[in-house]
């Protein structure tokens, strides 16, 4: 059975799968409450209670839908600073950090789908070829069941509605599994009930991987995952035994590549936000900038300067009124992997702009620019997840690319120059589902926009037009008259109908302009010889 999630245990030691698993406030050290693994009768109850609503949900209009969803942005909206104090306090974020990736990002995509979805969903009219000439051709995007989300824990409200609400509009109940580390608990279950959203159409279920492998053996229609390489690996083994369909969101090494022709001032601006945005802990956060040489020294030295100037936990006196920067690291283990990184590269010969360790006795990691970086560092290969971005040069635009695409990752990219036709064919060369030109992590802030990667990072999209039919099964419908008429592709097969059939690929496929006039013709010859020629 796979496991969702990485570490052995809690920092309470407290192993995984343990009855009791404390939630703990990253900042303080304080414990929260604390969850239990779900029973298996537990599983499988959420799933039959999703299976019932699902009958109901899936009768819905999509317009029915969307009403159901618009309960949900205002309650989300009226509620925001009980939201983010929520996950602040699970997560160790910044407020600002908190109410623009989290809140804001997730009433946008409400607002997105309230225009759009019921076109985005509507049966789609498709012309025929010839030989179906006189038929109608439809697509139709129809529910496919219950679904279920496993959430992570770097952004535990955004990257569980995001999925969550693209499933429910295209008329499907979801089962929730979010992270053990994060789960939020209650708060989803606060917000249906008081916003009076359909009931049961999304059931919460807590626990560690050994909860996400028993929901799994409940065989969903289809499960998205946001998480690990890894993790997403051993989901889909899973599912792999059920065929159920997977969705997987998955790590990225993203590549920032800057010419020498750009306004250094606002790129490195960009680059710090990119890179550093809730603490680094971001899929699509910026980790490697590839910078021309002609401005690599000035590069460097601007965005070494400005990052000491941001504000984070250890830095920040007072209570965070949103405008602290950065907040601290949201998982132990996570830390102790930035650290590790940071050694190797520092043993390797890197320079780092910080001493690259935690304020003592926190979470709290420094915004770290690191230079002379070689690729037998782990921190020029493998994810690092923190507030950690290298700075590498390059010479030309073919070098720039090569770096960009040797990874085992494909989750998003940048680049930045005043040559918008330069930017646009470079975006085409990179190997990754996403591409921001002349900013960072646009794409993935744009709720009309498929998000997703390739290689290593995942497959699979969600968000927009995308996203809705992601959640569908998309059928395919022919319509033909009820009457006497035969096909001629159908039985009797003949010496003479063979012979016609020949002319009219002859005549169907040619490039003539008069092409299809000529097909006409011998589709009458065709339509004769079947009223002669019968079974």
């Amino acid at each position: 059975m796979a496991t969702v999630e990485s570490p052995a245990a809690h920092p309470s030691g407290a192993p995984l799968g343990s009855e009791e698993r404390p939630v703990v406030n990253p900042r303080t050290g304080e414990q929260l409450y604390t969850i239990r693994e779900a029973t298996d009768a537990e599983c499988a109850q959420a799933f039959q209670n999703a299976r019932t609503a699902y009958e109901t949900i899936r009768r819905m209009s999509v317009k029915e839908r969307l009403k159901e969803v618009s309960k949900l942005r205002r309650y989300i909206r009226d509620n925001k600073e009980m939201i983010v104090d929520r996950v602040i306090a699970e997560t160790g974020k910044s407020r600002m950090d908190a109410m623009l990736t989290e809140v804001f990002s997730v009433l946008d995509l409400i607002f997105w789908y309230e225009r759009h979805a019921e076109k985005d969903l509507a049966d789609q009219v498709v012309k025929t070829p010839l030989l179906l000439a006189g038929k109608k051709a439809r697509i139709y995007y129809e529910p496919i069941g219950p679904v279920l989300v496993i959430s992570p824990w770097n952004y535990p409200f955004n990257t569980m509605m995001g999925p969550v609400l693209g499933a429910f509009i295209a008329g499907n109940a979801i089962v929730v599994k979010p992270s053990e580390w994060t789960p939020l608990q209650g708060l989803m279950e606060k917000i249906i009930s008081e916003s009076g959203f359909f009931k049961d159409a999304i059931q919460i279920v807590n626990g560690s991987g050994i909860t996400g492998a028993k929901l799994i053996d409940q065989r969903p229609a289809k499960i998205h995952f946001t998480g690990s390489t890894r993790t997403g690996k051993r989901i889909m083994k899973q599912a792999s035994d059920y065929l159920i369909p997977v969705e997987l969101e998955l790590g990225g090494k993203d590549p920032m590549i800057v010419f020498d022709d750009v306004d250094i001032n606002r790129t490195v601006n960009g680059a710090l936000w990119g890179g550093f945005t809730n603490s680094g802990q971001t899929c699509t956060a910026v980790e490697r900038i590839y910078v021309q040489e002609a401005i690599y020294d000035d590069f460097v030295k601007q965005i070494t300067e400005k990052s000491k100037k941001l504000t984070t936990p250890a830095t920040f006196s007072g209570d965070d009124d949103g405008s602290m920067d950065i907040g601290c690291m949201t998982a132990p283990f996570q830390v102790d992997i930035v650290e590790q990184h940071l050694a190797d590269a520092k043993e390797k010969g890197a320079t780092l702009s910080t001493d690259g360790v935690r304020v003592p006795g926190t979470q709290s990691i420094p915004p770290t620019v690191v230079t002379n970086i070689t690729d037998d560092m782990l921190i020029a290969r493998e994810e690092t997840f923190g507030p950690i971005v290298t700075v590498v040069p390059f010479k030309t635009e073919e070098e720039a690319i090569r770096m960009a695409n040797d990874s085992q990752y494909g989750l998003s990219a940048s680049v930045w120059s005043t040559d918008t036709e330069r930017g646009t064919r470079v975006a085409r060369a990179i190997q990754t589902g996403n591409v921001s030109i002349n900013n960072v992590l646009a794409t993935q802030g744009h709720s009309g926009l498929p998000f997703g990667g390739m290689k290593e990072s995942g497959f699979g999209r969600y968000k927009g037009a995308h996203g809705l039919h992601s959640f569908s099964n998309i059928k395919s419908i022919i319509i033909d008259r009820q009457g006497g008429k035969l096909e001629a592709n159908w039985y009797p097969y003949t010496k003479e109908k063979y012979a016609l059939f020949t002319k009219l690929i002859d005549f169907a496929f040619h490039d003539s302009q008069l092409k299809m006039l000529w097909a006409a013709v011998i589709g009458l010859k065709l339509e004769s010889l079947i009223k002669k020629t019968k079974l």
